[in-house]
């Protein structure tokens, strides 16, 4: 099981987190400009030592077409070789509404390029057949607790796991994404309280009820621990 991890552009992770994971996410959060995005990868890359750094790119929190263009080229020369596209936070965006906007304008860059897919909405063979014929996989990007939904995506997909964190960071984390909906989404899931203790998110109980997908750990905090919880569970 390989375990990806995230951060925002301005976060500082571990060398443990960097050492640990098998690739860094840095997230695309809305009023963020691309650059500031594709200067974290740079610097993750470089602590590194290899390139784990994979850049979000929000379609809709895209301001203008050089944004995009102007920074794949210096991220494609810096070598960072993979993007995570999504639709962003906003409803409308001033450019690109899609990720398949995004892959129309990505492509010819030859980056590696996945997609962001929501399990509880979605099923996974609409976007294997709609989604993953281009796309070389994707990484749920919905907060979804409920492991019966999460396990028939066992092809292509990376499961978002969040930190065990407390509720107090859950919400925080998500609130400056935008995502409040999503939380109470996945907390009105009777399924996924179960989790939910009064020391945060059992990570680790959540892990041992999926089949053994590769996981992308959702940073609320409280990462290094999580990931020492999953590195000898």
């Amino acid at each position: 099981m390989n375990i990806s991890i995230e951060k925002t552009p301005k976060q500082v992770l571990s060398h443990y987190a960097v050492d640990t994971a098998s690739a860094v996410s840095i997230t695309h959060l809305p009023g963020t400009h691309l650059s500031k995005v594709k200067d974290a990868a740079i610097e993750l890359n470089e602590i590194a030592g290899s390139a784990k750094a994979v850049m979000h790119i929000g379609a809709r929190n895209i301001q203008t077409e050089s944004e995009l263009h102007e920074t794949c080229v210096a991220a494609k020369k810096a070598g960072i070789d993979k993007i995570l596209c999504i639709g962003g936070s906003t409803y409308e965006g001033k450019v690109y509404q899609t990720v398949f906007d995004l892959y129309d304008q990505l492509a010819p860059y030859g980056f590696e390029l996945s997609c962001g897919v929501y399990p509880q909405s979605e099923s996974f063979n609409n976007v294997d057949w709609v989604r993953y014929n281009k796309f070389r996989g994707g990484g749920i990007t919905q907060l979804c607790f409920n492991p019966k939904i999460l396990n028939n995506w066992v092809k292509k997909t990376k499961i978002g796991v969040p930190s065990n964190c407390s509720l107090k960071g859950l919400y925080k984390y998500i609130r400056l994404c935008g995502l409040t909906d999503s939380l109470a989404h996945a907390l009105g899931n009777l399924k996924g309280m179960r989790y939910v203790t009064t020391d945060g998110f059992n990570t680790v109980k959540f892990v041992k009820d999926l089949n053994g997908q590769d996981i992308h750990i959702y940073n609320f905090g409280k990462l290094d621990q999580t990931l020492m919880q999953l590195e000898f569970k």
